[in-house]
């Protein structure tokens, strides 16, 4: 196998283009020896990157060299470490569109996006994780995995790069994936990893502490088989196959977008509705997703200090989740007094209404049903690996 960094050496000896490429493969590395790199690398440095330093080249390499050759110094270089797939990606029609047009910031960022999505080598939305800007490491090690298996696959002809639902089977079998030297899946080492942050960002100290008590029930594996799923979601399937059902329920669904109603107050199935029908899990998902983060903000900062202390506690204490989200809503400066206000009371009213009307919790409100157990456990876990800069 070729030494890479021998060919980056004699790469950036080549003139100020081979530098350039060169210059990239150091960052991308970050400081992994004979770093090889994936699509994604590629076609990020060769759509996104060099658009950028075309307009604003660096004061080491200004004038900047032209950008016909830096590709051709990078299809050189692929082409040394017998990679003439990406060889072909440097000289494509879309590498010369983006970068004939990388004078406009804007038409070429879109033309990046566009080209990036048509690849599919980028983790499908249906993962549901954020991904940050400032990763930790397990985040990076588990976003390249995927882009990697992605990028095998489409190429091996085994995946339409627009078939998403393959494209998320794909993903979601990196996920259970153990690392070398690790007895845990990638997914478990990131959730590890986006606890921490999740704790570190949240202006609660509240949230903390529940955190830290949740945690280990979280991080357990957790039996969602096709069946089990289907007892809790069968009676909401129902009412959105038909879009008839009780009023509280039609207006729970369509909280949950996956009802509404048209101009003639008539109920329609909404694309989340159709998708959440097609398979179980896809629904469970919709319901976690509705609970654990609602779109009124308020709720959203209510959801994750209420399910984390429904999981913790073998009983619903109406009392107690008032003085707790209470203070969560006084430490985040939503409230001017940490006991319960008329706000709290509202939101976790509204909340518990929503549970109960769902199945989550018990219809005199006592305990989370074994449905509403696995909601509040996937939620924490969704709210973790949704969590943003902030």
């Amino acid at each position: 196998m070729q030494d890479v960094e021998a060919v980056v050496e004699e790469l950036a000896d080549r003139d100020d283009a081979g530098l350039v490429v060169a210059a990239c493969w150091y960052d991308v590395s970050n400081d992994r020896p004979n770093y090889r790199m994936s699509q994604f690398d590629v076609q990020n440095f060769l759509w996104l990157t060099l658009p950028q330093l075309l307009r604003d080249p660096p004061p080491d390499l200004d004038p900047m060299p032209g950008w016909r050759d830096v590709v051709e110094e990078a299809a050189w270089f692929f082409e040394r470490l017998d990679q003439p797939r990406y060889a072909e990606i440097c000289r494509g029609p879309r590498t010369r569109e983006i970068l004939e047009s990388a004078h406009d910031p804007i038409h070429s960022f879109e033309l990046y996006a566009l080209a990036t999505h048509e690849s599919g080598i980028m983790p499908p939305p249906g993962l549901r994780i954020t991904w940050l800007d400032d990763p930790g490491p397990r985040e990076q090690d588990l976003y390249d995995a995927i882009t990697r298996a992605l990028e095998r696959a489409i190429a091996a002809g085994e995946l339409d790069p627009t078939d998403d639902a393959k494209r998320l089977g794909v993903a979601a079998t990196v996920l259970e994936q153990l690392p070398d030297g690790h007895t845990q899946t990638m997914q478990d080492l990131m959730l590890t990893e986006r606890f921490t942050r999740l704790r570190a960002t949240t202006r609660s100290q509240t949230v903390r502490e529940l955190l830290v008590r949740v945690e280990p029930d979280v991080a357990k594996p957790l039996d969602l088989t096709s069946d089990i799923l289907l007892t809790g979601t069968r009676p909401l399937g129902a009412v959105v196959h038909d879009r008839d059902g009780s009023a509280p329920l039609v207006r729970l669904l369509v909280k949950l977008e996956l009802l509404g109603y048209d101009n003639a107050g008539d109920v329609y199935r909404t694309d989340d509705g159709e998708r959440a029908l097609a398979h179980p899990v896809l629904f469970f998902e919709a319901v976690v997703n509705g609970f654990a983060a609602p779109a009124d903000p308020l709720a959203r900062l209510a959801a994750l200090p209420m399910l984390a202390m429904l999981i913790l506690s073998d009983t619903i204490d109406v009392d107690m989740l008032l003085d707790r989200i209470g203070i969560v809503f006084f430490e985040t400066a939503r409230s001017d007094s940490p006991g319960p206000s008329d706000t709290v009371r509202e939101v976790v009213r509204e909340l518990l209404d929503d549970m109960q009307t769902a199945g989550l919790v018990t219809s005199d409100r006592q305990r989370l049903t074994a449905f509403g157990r696995r909601v509040a456990l996937v939620g924490v876990r969704m709210r973790a690996m949704q969590v943003t800069e902030e």
